[in-house]
């Protein structure tokens, strides 16, 4: 996934001006909520391990780092379908 990103990122050679219709801003915001909620929790998963010098992850660490998980999956997704929008010409 990061090799991806980086190439779609770096890649000067394909880079394009994108417009983004007032629909896509809806779509952008929530993105932006999620990615914030995903760094919220991974900052209070490493607030809770380096409070301790032995830390063992619970079954609520595991959850919500589950969740966490998903969440970036899920904003992936979005992401390179916009990708696919911007490489086909929209």
């Amino acid at each position: 996934m990061s090799d991806f990103l980086r190439y779609k990122i770096f890649d000067q050679s394909r880079k394009k001006i994108i417009t983004l219709d007032e629909k896509d801003f809806p779509q952008i915001k929530r993105m932006d909520y999620e990615l914030n909620k995903i760094g919220v929790n991974l900052n209070q998963i490493a607030k809770k391990i380096n409070t301790h010098d032995v830390y063992q992850f619970t079954t609520a660490d595991r959850d919500v780092f589950n969740l966490i998980s998903q969440e970036v999956k899920n904003c992936f997704t979005v992401l390179q379908k916009y990708f696919e929008m911007i490489d086909h010409g929209r």
